[in-house]
């Protein structure tokens, strides 16, 4: 899921819905890599310092994470 996290103030980009084996850390922020090696998300910090203000007003929250338990 694409989101941006205003209070963090960070912007995650999904490229591929699968999970990350490992971040390659930038000055910027991360790119994460699936288990081929091959780009599955970014994640951008300082978000509002480095995309337009319309990209972030466009994009929607994260969803608030399950708690252990919920139904």
């Amino acid at each position: 899921m694409t989101y941006y996290d205003r209070e963090a103030d960070i912007v995650y980009v999904e490229l591929r819905a699968t999970e990350a084996a490992r971040s390659i850390e930038h000055e910027w922020g991360l790119i994460d890599l699936g288990d081929d090696g091959e780009p599955v998300g970014l994640e951008y910090w300082d978000a509002s310092g480095r995309l337009p203000v319309e990209l972030l007003a466009a994009l929607r929250a994260p969803e608030p994470p399950v708690e252990a338990g919920a139904v």
